[in-house]
């Protein structure tokens, strides 16, 4: 399974100095809600992915690998 890096997102939010949810929404039109959900569960939602792609997130960098899954016998 697949997560959103947490510093992926950091560098960006720093290389736009953006620090509340409230301006992530106002620069990227997704909203606070779905912002604070994305971040708790690292979930990677189409709509966030397209955020932090406009905003330059580097595509081999937004995605990790979770390596807390256990592998099928």
């Amino acid at each position: 399974m697949f997560l959103l890096s947490l510093d992926e997102i950091d560098r960006v939010k720093r290389a736009h100095k953006i620090s509340t949810f409230v301006e992530l929404e106002a620069v990227t039109g997704v909203t606070r809600k779905t912002w604070r959900e994305a971040l708790a569960t690292r979930d990677p939602k189409p709509a966030v992915l397209q955020a932090l792609a406009r905003l330059g997130a580097r595509p081999n960098r937004i995605l990790v690998n979770d390596c807390t899954e256990i592998p099928a016998a």
